[in-house]
């Protein structure tokens, strides 16, 4: 079990330009990693999520906590997301051409959501690089939880080019839970936040109505941040779907993947 990224990231104390963030891009120093999720019941190997970094020349590579609030504030995330959202998907389909089946998420900003263009964008991603689009999960923030009526319409066009709709960072309480009989989504994302504290009771109580109202409107549950096997183990008896975390893997770049996958296929059902 490697619970270690390959490369080294650079701590919380890291400064960086906001001119050098913006041009990151153009640079081309800007890259995807990709975080296995594996199903809880059976160690299936059943999708990845893309994250973007920041190789920067002098400071290594940069957490994206660092340089994506900065990307957030200037705009930038923009064209940055369609970028990470392109190459998501050329490399799924790159994964799919060697006769694997799983799932790709990519994390989108509010900014580029509420863009008219947005719908459009996603589309040509998956014509021009020939990705099922049953296979791509569009990850929102929670907020898109709001009962607006144009997110509601933007939601329902995404699942009617075929993608999944999940929502990323998701903190149940019982007040919220009730907002998914409204919401067009397909995938609940738990927070590694409260991944950390889901074997304390309140917690777990939680994690047991969001499985079994989940289960009542076919949404599936995917648990982010696993850290032991504690946490597995009590979100394998809460019928958890699908979890990911260093307990599993670490994010790696996409050749990692490819020897990961090769490797999961001789020792099928072992967490890495």
């Amino acid at each position: 079990m490697n619970s270690q990224p390959s490369y080294p990231e650079t701590g919380p104390s890291a400064t960086v330009d906001a001119a050098a963030v913006s041009a990151a891009l153009e640079r081309e120093q800007l890259f995807l990693v990709y975080q296995p999720e594996f199903d809880l019941q059976t160690n299936a190997f059943v999708g990845v999520e893309a994250l973007i970094r920041w190789r920067h020349p002098d400071l290594g590579v940069v957490r994206p906590d660092e340089f994506l609030p900065v990307l957030e504030s200037t705009g930038e995330i923009v064209p940055v997301g369609h970028w990470a959202l392109l190459t998501a998907c050329l490399q799924g389909a790159e994964w799919h051409d060697k006769g694997y089946r799983f799932s790709v998420s990519v994390n989108i900003s509010a900014r580029q959501f509420d863009r008219a263009e947005f719908i459009s964008e996603v589309e040509q991603a998956l014509i021009s690089s020939r990705f099922s689009p049953t296979h791509l999960v569009l990850e929102f923030s929670q907020k898109v939880l709001n009962g607006d009526v144009e997110v509601t319409k933007r939601l329902a066009q995404l699942k009617s080019l075929g993608a999944r709709v999940a929502i990323d960072d998701f903190e149940p309480d019982h007040s919220v839970l009730t907002d998914l009989d409204s919401a067009s989504i397909d995938i609940v994302k738990l927070d590694r936040n409260f991944i950390m504290k889901v074997t304390d009771a309140p917690s777990s109580e939680l994690v047991h109505s969001l499985v079994r109202l989940a289960k009542e409107r076919n949404i599936q549950v995917v648990a982010a941040g696993i850290e032991d096997a504690a946490q597995r183990d009590l979100l394998q008896i809460e019928k958890v779907g699908v979890g990911q975390g260093f307990h599993f893997s670490a994010p790696r770049e996409a050749k990692e993947i490819d020897q990961l996958l090769l490797d999961f296929s001789i020792f099928s059902g072992k967490p890495i």
